[in-house]
């Protein structure tokens, strides 16, 4: 496979790196999976990675800055190195939701649910997603104020970035955002984003840790 020259049925990883505007040496990386319904030059790919990039900055605090993005292949990039299995790409711009003050810290994060056509669901978890004001604690535990809200805030992003375009069980362009497990053996359609909840994570958590091309 290489992110150049794509053909139907290739499989993808996308990531997307961010910091706290006050330390940027502290990055973390929210991924997403994607296969290829036609043969493509790598210009079909990175139109997904700039609409992930829209939907995360209008789901993001104005707090959070964005660095860059990568896609790489499904296989292995790193040994042997090449070059073609993968791209890096330096992106700027903040989140555009609330104030800075306001901001929850960032082990507390948005757990938005990726709905699938069978099986669990799969869940994203945004760091510095979520303000003060929209979240309560009625018995130690946190929970939205308005999850309607938070799902309209969901729904409007995907429609602002034009994710919705490559989400669902029949997406209008390519390539597809699906869940393919860690073996890559299966695949499944994710047919909704749905907000899931409030979620205590370690800062050094796994799911913000993957390792970059």
């Amino acid at each position: 496979m290489s992110v150049l020259a794509i053909v139907e049925g290739d499989r993808f990883i996308y990531r997307i790196y961010k910091h706290h505007d006050n330390n940027p040496d502290n990055l973390w990386v929210n991924s997403y999976e994607a296969v290829a319904t036609e043969s493509d030059d790598g210009t079909n790919l990175l139109q997904l990675a700039t609409k992930l990039v829209d939907f995360e900055k209008a789901m993001h605090m104005v707090a959070i800055d964005f660095d860059r993005f990568t896609i790489s292949t499904w296989e292995a990039d790193s040994v042997p190195y090449d070059p073609l299995n993968f791209m890096s790409i330096a992106i700027t711009g903040s989140g555009a939701v609330g104030e800075t003050n306001g901001m929850l810290p960032l082990n507390t994060c948005l757990s938005v649910a990726r709905v699938a056509t069978s099986g669990r669901f799969g869940h994203i978890f945004y760091r510095g997603a979520l303000d003060q004001a929209e979240v309560d604690n009625p018995a130690g535990k946190l929970v939205f104020q308005d999850s309607e809200e938070i799902q309209g805030r969901i729904d409007a992003a995907l429609t602002a970035s034009s994710l919705s375009e490559n989400l669902g069980i029949a997406p209008e362009i390519s390539p597809h955002l699906r869940m393919i497990s860690k073996d890559g053996t299966q695949i499944r359609q994710i047919v909704g984003l749905v907000a899931a909840g409030v979620s205590t994570l370690p800062l050094d958590h796994a799911w913000f840790n993957r390792t970059s091309p």
